[in-house]
């Protein structure tokens, strides 16, 4: 008897111990301080100025602000693999597009992170690029920028936000498609290749209406051609590469947020709903579409088939200009 007795209070002081102890210990709710979203271009390009107009609208929703860090350099893998190997609790978030989640992937071999460290929890939209010139390289359309690189191979310089990434495979690609060849020079992202371009330092480049219409409004220098399948209503004036004789030259960069992939379900969704809320403002929607950016939320399982189809695309752009696979350094 005394033997059943204690079995009998010892099954009901467990399941009351590990109440009592799951009250004493119960988490706060998420989120319960700040969080971080890690870019990896410096500020001033389309991915800083797009991370932090979300992040603005996240804080609102999530009731905790919503801070960006910029980490620039290594192709975006420095702020990629910080946002892989961060605590998977929602408070490190990456804003990792095109760059860091399609191109990496294709270019390297060694890659410190993969596709699978990640859960996505949507994306707030594409952008095209511009063609962008210096006023004093005296050329007023694509056809003349072409016929002024042959004329001159290698003597004119690109900039760009560094090797790898999206600007610079625009240029490898505009290169393959026109027969030219430019001096590539690159930078740790698009705000400090626009001020040198502006100086002269640099003469062209390919970058996005969102970092680079505030020069074109001010005249410090000129887009070409658009890489879109219609003309921005920011740049009436500006043809689309196919009206300037290019015609499949359409390339984007999509804005993609993630976290580390073994965040908690419920955060997860917390996250994506704040995520989609923020990219369905008006305001930056509105913001965004008078600088040639279609804001539109793309939820997490959309996304994943999106990445897909989007990995094939570049993947062909890469093997048509024969840009073979590497080793990352370091």
């Amino acid at each position: 008897m005394r033997s059943t007795r204690r079995f009998f209070l010892q099954t009901v002081a467990l399941p009351l111990a590990a109440s009592s102890a799951g009250f004493a210990f119960a988490k706060d709710p998420f989120p319960s301080r700040p969080i971080k979203l890690l870019v990896g271009f410096a500020a001033g390009g389309l991915t800083d100025i797009a991370a932090r107009g979300l992040a603005q609208r996240m804080s609102k929703t999530l009731g905790q602000n919503v801070l960006v860090e910029n980490r620039p350099g290594g192709q975006t893998i420095i702020a990629t693999v910080a946002g892989a190997r961060a605590e998977p609790d929602g408070y490190t978030l990456t804003f990792a597009g095109t760059n860091g989640m399609i191109l990496n992937p294709l270019l390297y071999n060694n890659l410190p992170y993969s596709q699978a460290d990640f859960k996505y929890l949507g994306s707030m939209g594409r952008s095209p690029m511009l063609l962008i010139v210096h006023n004093d390289l005296g050329v007023n359309n694509v056809q003349e920028f072409i016929a002024l690189a042959k004329k001159k191979p290698g003597d004119i310089t690109c900039a760009h936000a560094g090797h790898g990434v999206i600007n610079h495979l625009a240029l490898l690609h505009f290169q393959s498609k026109t027969g030219t060849k430019f001096t590539d020079v690159p930078y740790k992202g698009s705000g400090p290749a626009l001020i040198d371009l502006m100086a002269g330092t640099v003469q062209s480049t390919f970058d996005f209406p969102t970092s680079a219409l505030g020069g074109l409004q001010a005249g410090k220098y000129k887009a070409l051609a658009v890489t879109a399948d219609k003309r921005l209503s920011s740049l009436p004036n500006v043809p689309t590469m196919k009206e300037a004789g290019l015609p499949g030259f359409e390339l984007y960069t999509r804005m993609m947020i993630s976290g580390p992939a073994k965040m908690p379900a419920d955060v997860v969704a917390t996250l994506e709903n704040a995520v989609r809320l923020g990219a369905q403002d008006p305001s930056l929607v509105q913001q965004f579409a008078d600088q040639g950016v279609t804001v539109e939320f793309t939820s997490s399982a959309d996304l994943e088939k999106v990445v897909v189809q989007e990995s094939a695309l570049w993947q062909q752009v890469i093997q048509s200009n024969a840009i073979p696979k590497t080793e990352l350094k370091g």
